[in-house]
């Protein structure tokens, strides 16, 4: 059943590309001019009344076709945003209590560590919030705590620990025979503690940086891929890009070969620092670190929205920036 889910979530697209031109096809043969042109290719082998009960079949079994293609659609884009990974919120966790043998008092403390350790992330204390995660569980086994748990540890790159709270989840989703929880934990599967890219990831064909904002306002959208600074000004300027609750950022740069400025900063959904390497915005030029060094930064977002990089760097810098 786990295999089946994953594969319609993958194929979602597809049905629906295939539902859409069903449909087209559908109406294409309602009209006159479709009907009586196909009837004139075979009407040296069928006549019209034989034509008329085949092409009534047809219409049949295509609607037929069409609705299955459609419910099938619709499955899958549900089963997708079920068990899309971080998609769990305080509601799930509460029908996980509801459906709990412990006593009442037992699973209000469970909710109420859960929402301390909920707060405790909102401020990056992670520590706290996962001593709170901790009490929860503790108090009452859930899929919502162990999956945050999971998610915490990754923000800390803690892997020993990621690794650990995932088969915790993955267990008591098997136990509780959820599915969903199964797909959604193996479509978040614990990364090896090895780098993404491989030793040549800064060398190779690479697209020019695109000009960016002055400020958080009019910071210009960027996806994953390699970036180098083409500009002979310099590239000091605010790029923005989504993240999801759980999702890993990494910036992998290499300043210019003739050395100059080369840095890069983060900043979280509110303007907030969240760390950086490289040169920071105030480095002199003759203060800026060798050439041709290697620097690595990253972050993984504790709540979903859109985060933001601030590029300060000398014509002839490369960024890989990578997203999982």
């Amino acid at each position: 059943m786990t295999e089946l889910i994953k594969s319609l979530i993958n194929v979602r697209d597809a049905l629906s590309l295939i539902a859409f031109l069903s449909l087209v096809l559908l109406i294409a043969f309602r009209t006159q001019k479709v009907p009586e042109l196909f009837f004139g290719v075979v009407r040296d082998k069928l006549t019209r009344q034989q034509f008329a009960e085949l092409l009534r079949r047809f219409m049949i079994l295509g609607f037929a076709a069409f609705v299955i293609l459609v419910i099938l659609a619709i499955t899958a884009q549900i089963l997708s945003r079920e068990a899309k990974p971080n998609a769990l919120t305080i509601e799930d966790l509460r029908n996980e209590l509801a459906k709990s043998s412990a006593s009442e008092d037992t699973r209000i403390h469970a909710e109420a560590t859960y929402k301390l350790a909920m707060d405790n992330a909102s401020k990056h204390d992670l520590d706290a919030a996962i001593a709170s995660l901790k009490q929860s569980i503790a108090a009452v086994p859930t899929l919502t705590a162990q999956e945050m748990l999971t998610y915490l540890y990754r923000a800390k790159h803690d892997l020993p620990a990621e690794a650990a709270s995932w088969e915790a989840a993955m267990k008591l989703a098997r136990r509780e025979g959820d599915t969903i929880a199964q797909v959604r934990l193996d479509r978040e599967t614990v990364p090896p503690g090895l780098p993404e890219a491989g030793e040549h990831d800064l060398i190779g064909q690479s697209a020019a940086l695109p000009k960016g904002g002055a400020k958080y306002e009019t910071a210009t959208k960027i996806s994953p891929g390699f970036y180098a600074c083409t500009d002979t000004q310099g590239c000091f300027a605010w790029y923005s890009l989504y993240l999801n609750m759980g999702q890993n950022l990494k910036v992998h740069f290499r300043s210019p070969p003739n050395g100059g400025l080369c840095g890069i900063q983060i900043f979280g959904t509110n303007g907030e620092f969240l760390g950086g390497a490289g040169d920071g915005p105030g480095t002199m030029r003759g203060n800026a670190g060798a050439a041709s060094t290697i620097y690595n930064t990253e972050w993984t977002a504790i709540a979903g929205g859109w985060h933001y990089l601030r590029t300060i760097s000398d014509p002839g810098a490369v960024y890989r920036i990578l997203i999982r």
